[in-house]
């Protein structure tokens, strides 16, 4: 694994990887890559084998590839069969909850959707504010199995505030 990410290091470092100039991109790949090799370097061969390897790889690697190309694969149909700039004109709000409710979904990938979107100058920044504040990813999961109803009680919190500040973003926007 050192060797590896010794050699992605290197090629990055020399343009070979990543973008052809330097950039934040650029940087961020190679302070990432750094502390990979700290991490690999350090901890016992254990943790890497059954929690790095069989837990994370193996594990939640495949379920992030799916659910990044069926985000992409839903992105694309949407943008080549619906008018979308239109219907995001006459539903805005509409789809601000319905990016909410997703955001309920203690799962990183449904919010791909609506960062893509927006990334695209597809959707208002109010609709991606309001995902971005209710979509935790996995970070909720832990809470999840220890209470259910705290999980719940944070994410209505969650809920009501990605409501609040998207709806005060698009309002801000329609000025």
């Amino acid at each position: 694994m050192v060797a590896g990410l010794a050699l992605f290091i290197l090629a990055l470092a020399t343009g070979y990887a990543g973008p052809p100039e330097w950039n934040w991109i650029r940087i961020s790949l190679l302070a990432v890559s750094s502390v990979a090799v700290f991490i690999v370097s350090t901890v016992p061969d254990h943790f890497l084998d059954e929690h790095l390897w069989k837990h994370a790889i193996r594990r939640h690697v495949p379920a992030l590839f799916l659910w990044t190309l069926g985000a992409l694969a839903v992105m694309h149909l949407i943008e080549s069969s619906v008018s979308l700039e239109e219907y995001v004109q006459r539903s805005r709000w509409l789809l601000m909850v319905a990016a909410c409710v997703m955001g309920l979904i203690p799962e990183s990938g449904p919010h791909l959707i609506f960062l893509t979107l927006y990334a695209e100058g597809a959707i208002p920044f109010g609709v991606f504010l309001a995902s971005s504040i209710v979509q935790d990813g996995h970070g909720m999961l832990p809470l999840l199995a220890h209470s259910r109803r705290a999980f719940l009680g944070v994410k209505a919190a969650n809920f009501l505030a990605g409501i609040a500040l998207g709806a005060i973003a698009l309002l801000l926007e329609g000025l």
